[in-house]
């Protein structure tokens, strides 16, 4: 593997702390979603997914910088790359508004599969087997849960994804132990 490039990887995993914070706001969030169809109706909580889901990443840059973890790196091309992969969710927000409109009951299948899909690509970028968990734990819990059990998908669904997503934290925070660190 090219030199330059490794140190562009270990430069990302030390500054962003391999993005954890993302996942822990996600974590939080998703944890509050499970609690929502035992507070409000139920279209009333299709909408708080839809417009929640908008809080996850400002909160996971204010725990980075309360962790003093920098998400935002942008003096490094693998933060740019890191950027682009998660930019196009928002063009998954016209899914999710169809979705809502037509077949509500399967917003926790919709997000679950297209949310955690796009965290596979930050296994390359910060060389993290963490990554790997979270996109085939998300995704497979939402098309499981999502699908064949409708009627509790949104409870089960946001507590899977809640549960997987602390687990991924938790993955990540061993993986920057200085021993784990694959660091040249």
């Amino acid at each position: 593997m090219n030199r330059a490039l490794e140190q562009l990887q270990t430069e990302m995993i030390v500054t962003a702390k391999k993005g954890f914070p993302i996942l822990l706001s996600g974590s939080i969030i998703f944890l509050l979603f499970t609690f929502l169809p035992f507070i409000f109706p139920m279209e009333t909580v299709y909408l708080i997914w839809i417009i929640g889901l908008s809080v996850i990443f400002p909160l996971g840059i204010l725990l980075g910088k309360v962790m003093n973890v920098n998400l935002l790196v942008t003096n490094n091309p693998l933060g740019t790359l890191g950027g682009m992969v998660a930019a196009p969710q928002a063009f998954f927000i016209p899914v999710f508004i169809v979705v809502y409109m037509n077949i509500p009951e399967y917003l926790p299948f919709t997000i679950g599969l297209l949310g955690g899909s796009h965290f596979l690509p930050y296994m390359w970028i910060y060389k993290s087997k963490a990554y790997l968990f979270v996109t085939l734990g998300t995704c497979l819990s939402s098309f499981i849960l999502g699908s064949f059990f409708i009627e509790l998908a949104f409870t089960l669904v946001p507590l899977a994804i809640s549960i997987v997503y602390g687990i991924g934290v938790l993955l990540i925070m061993r993986e920057l132990k200085p021993k784990n660190l694959q660091i040249k």
